[in-house]
């Protein structure tokens, strides 16, 4: 597993306000819980775990745990720049 990022509202890292069209709304869940376990242990609580699923299924479409946390990665990165 990649390493933990930090625990931050997915505004924070930039406008990932993009809210998953109905159908995705399981898939984000279904992530979210995937990858729950992980997250925590980095600091989230589980209303980030969710809202940064949230936010990654409406503009990735869909993905596993590791590009998930990648992609958390990758916006915090971009904030940091």
């Amino acid at each position: 597993m990649t390493t933990c990022p930090l625990p931050k509202h997915p505004c924070e890292c930039g406008s990932h306000d993009e809210i998953p069209d109905l159908a995705q709304l399981e898939g984000a869940h279904l992530l979210a819980n995937e990858a729950r376990e992980f997250l925590t242990g980095c600091g989230f609580s589980d209303k980030h775990i969710l809202e940064w699923a949230l936010c990654y299924i409406a503009e990735e479409g869909s993905g596993d745990v590791e590009s998930f946390v990648g992609w958390i990665h990758d916006c915090e990165s971009e904030l940091a720049q």
